[in-house]
């Protein structure tokens, strides 16, 4: 469990995704972006900001681009790398599959969701 009492999924996305290392300054993706991946945080850190304002950190253990992968409308957000980051990129049909049959992952989307809204509206 995470300290936000929710399951650890890191180990099934490093299984399913296509791991990569991105260094401090590099982005993920930029709004206005077509989504292609969800992002999901092994180790580092990652920035959010939407229309020039900061909105939250994400740290190892939680997803980006959560939004995009649900709506599939172009991401709402810029992602940046502030610490170096290995991220498991799940692409839409894995991201499907895990939202379809692994247990509890819905509920971490919910929460990624639930926490990114509530991030946004402070930052507002």
């Amino acid at each position: 469990m995470t300290s936000n009492g929710s399951s650890d999924f890191r180990e099934i996305a490093r299984g399913l995704g296509t791991v990569m290392r991105y260094g401090e300054g590099d982005i993920l993706f930029r709004e206005g972006d077509e989504p292609v991946y969800l992002y999901f945080v092994l180790g580092g850190r990652v920035e959010m900001t939407s229309h020039g304002k900061f909105i939250e950190t994400v740290e190892a253990g939680r997803a980006l681009g959560t939004v995009s992968m649900v709506d599939k409308n172009p991401r709402s957000a810029t992602a940046k790398v502030v610490e170096t980051a290995e991220i498991a990129l799940i692409d839409q049909k894995k991201f499907r599959f895990m939202v379809e049959e692994i247990p509890g992952f819905c509920w971490f989307v919910m929460d990624v969701l639930v926490h990114r809204l509530r991030a946004t509206n402070e930052a507002l």
